[in-house]
């Protein structure tokens, strides 16, 4: 009986080992972390603070890789094809990836068979500003405004993200008419309405913050349920209309069938760097909070995402134009 307990251990032992190497000899070179937006953004930010913290711990560097459009498909459909050995990770909104299987019906990947959770980074509410000229002040206001003057217009930083999103499911709860202007990129959308081209957008609060507070914009309110303990003066949409929250949501995937041990490495690793003191004070700045989860929750997580989101896409009727 000895000798077959025996037999058994030394069985376990060696199935166990090669991910017990794995996961000691990993990294071996430097990690690319490939985010699916342009350099500079909040998600781009939040990237880049945390592959410096990464690069202090992992003993290799993790190098950021900006690979932006057609709504974060582009370094969707790199990542997935990339060898799954965690060497290539993306770094993206994953509202939005929750939200482009509704929206693109021919990816060239699955959302969910095709990546695996790695871990979440931070989330923060989007903000809804308007040009002064609108002369509203409030939510209140905008959906009275809206309902005696349909069409609205309201840019956000290209159909199928999360701002746009955002935009589509206020539209649907408040029973108003926006009339929905999609943009590559937050920066343009910013851009149109401080020149008044359109009405409002809805954004990431640093692209909108700092024109706020010098009254350049009027902030409607946060895509969010209650006001943030980080902004307490914006108010919350969720206070005048009930469920609209949207937040942009950074958290990093990869390819499936990345070695369990080397996704159990990654997620300690930005764990690590999503608590440091650098990290922290990057996120609060941007009105974010620091996320930690292990793969299995943000996997649940993502997988009731993707229903969510496909609701709201039927309700609202949003297609590619």
């Amino acid at each position: 009986m000895k000798r077959l307990l025996g037999r058994t251990v030394a069985v376990l032992i060696t199935a166990l080992a090669p991910a017990s190497a794995v996961a000691q000899a990993f990294p071996v070179k430097p990690v690319r972390l490939v985010v699916a937006f342009a350099p500079g953004g909040a998600t781009d930010t939040f990237s880049r603070v945390t592959a410096a913290e990464m690069s202090k711990s992992l003993g290799q560097q993790v190098l950021v890789e900006n690979r932006p459009g057609a709504g974060t498909t582009i370094a969707a459909e790199f990542i997935a094809k990339s060898p799954p050995d965690g060497y290539a990770l993306l770094f993206t909104d994953l509202s939005t990836h929750a939200i482009t299987p509704s929206i693109y019906p021919k990816l060239a990947y699955h959302p969910l068979r095709d990546f695996v959770a790695v871990a979440p980074v931070s989330s923060s509410p989007l903000i809804m500003v308007a040009h002064p000229s609108v002369g509203v002040k409030s939510a209140r206001e905008l959906i009275a405004l809206a309902k005696k003057h349909p069409g609205i217009t309201c840019g956000n930083a290209g159909i199928g993200t999360v701002t746009h999103m955002a935009s589509e499911k206020f539209r649907m709860r408040a029973g108003i008419d926006l009339t929905p202007v999609n943009y590559k990129g937050g920066a343009t959308s910013t851009v149109s309405l401080l020149t008044g081209e359109i009405a409002l957008i809805v954004t990431t609060i640093p692209a909108a913050l700092e024109y706020v507070r010098t009254k350049r914009l009027i902030a409607i309110g946060l895509t969010a349920e209650k006001r943030s303990a980080l902004l307490p003066d914006i108010p919350a949409l969720g206070e005048t209309v009930k469920g609209v929250e949207a937040a942009v949501i950074a958290g990093v995937l990869a390819p499936a069938a990345t070695p369990r041990a080397v996704i159990e490495r990654l997620n300690a690793e930005f764990a690590r760097a999503v608590d440091s003191p650098k990290a922290r004070e990057i996120f609060a700045v941007n009105a974010a909070e620091a996320m930690k989860a292990s793969p299995e929750a943000m996997q649940r997580s993502l997988e009731q995402d993707v229903k969510t989101w496909a609701e709201v896409v039927k309700a609202t009727g949003v297609k590619l134009q």
